[in-house]
């Protein structure tokens, strides 16, 4: 119900937030760099972030105030300065120092206590590393909604079972993929509004969050292991395609269209058949996740899995666009 609930929501706010985006004046104009022909209205994933604020209010503030204040004003000041990106460009330096401060803040607040140098330092890493690379792939339709939607499931799946009594992780689990559900059909499979900076940054800070929150609070200690490989295709695609430009000595942190999906669209794919192949992907890692936490499978296998299943995928992106990228001589 609350996944359901939160879909309706989300779809209905989607309707005035459309139109408020229209009196803003966001649109995404088609460039030379972009995978999409028509100008779309861009920020509306808004809507999904109102129902997520709603529910850390509601649930996790009741339960953990402290932790559920910080990660509030987190995704607010994330969603502020992501609004003012969509809408004229933000310094990045601006945008990273604004990342850094409000991960410290919620680290802070979950663990209760001063964690040492290294763990907050790779935990900040961690958030700030993912929240980019969420916000990278939001280029295609369906892309980063959908997946953030299957991650959702997935952790609320693993977490579930040994959890159950005190769900509320599975709660804002459940509200989180419900309401991107709801903005997914105006994203996907034919674009009316994109979820912008304000959606992606925010919506996908939070899934990183939601991480951490059962990895610490989980009292199976391997759940965290379980669990990370869920995010694997951001990193792993991310990674692959700031590698590729960093060695091309290109500012890697401009718009491009060097990941791997951006290729498959350039070789020809439909944005449709393009995210829908990722979608399974996703789903079978997270088959994968959840058997190997309920038999015992080790988790070092599964990260080894979970890297052939992309990098295997990777590989045949790479096939498929120098084959139709290759000039044949006359």
């Amino acid at each position: 119900m609350l996944f359901i609930g939160a879909g309706m929501v989300s779809w209905g706010l989607c309707h005035p937030v459309g139109r408020w985006l229209r009196k803003q004046k966001t649109w995404d104009l088609p460039n030379s760099r972009s995978s999409h022909e028509k100008p779309v209205l861009r920020g509306g994933g808004f809507a999904a972030l109102v129902v997520v604020v709603l529910a850390l209010g509601v649930w996790v503030c009741s339960s953990e105030p402290l932790f559920g204040v910080a990660w509030i004003w987190a995704v607010l000041l994330l969603g502020y300065v992501s609004f003012k990106d969509d809408q004229g460009e933000v310094p990045i330096q601006r945008r990273l120092a604004v990342q850094i401060f409000v991960s410290v803040g919620v680290l802070f607040a979950l663990a209760g206590s001063t964690p040492s140098a290294w763990q907050l330092a790779l935990a900040v890493f961690f958030l700030v590393a993912f929240t980019n690379y969420v916000n990278f792939m939001d280029g295609i339709n369906g892309l980063v909604p959908g997946q953030l939607i299957l991650m959702s499931v997935g952790s609320a799946l693993l977490y579930g079972t040994v959890e159950w009594e005190s769900g509320v992780p599975v709660i804002i689990a459940l509200v989180l993929a419900g309401a991107l559900t709801g903005f997914l059909p105006f994203n996907f499979p034919s674009p009316k509004m994109f979820m912008g900076d304000i959606g992606s940054v925010s919506l996908g800070f939070s899934f990183g969050v939601l991480i951490f929150w059962m990895a610490v609070h989980g009292q199976d200690k391997d759940l965290g292991y379980s669990l990370l490989p869920l995010t694997a295709y951001f990193f792993l695609e991310g990674s692959v395609a700031i590698l590729r430009r960093m060695w091309w000595r290109e500012k890697w942190w401009q718009p491009h269209r060097e990941h791997f999906y951006q290729r498959l669209v350039r070789s020809g794919w439909s944005h449709t058949r393009t995210t829908g192949t990722i979608w399974v992907l996703q789903c079978v890692v997270t088959a994968l996740a959840c058997w190997q936490f309920r038999s015992g499978w080790s988790s070092c296998l599964l990260w080894l899995t979970t890297v052939l299943v992309w990098g295997g995928f990777f590989l045949y992106v790479e096939l498929v666009f120098r084959s139709r990228s290759q000039v044949v001589p006359n």
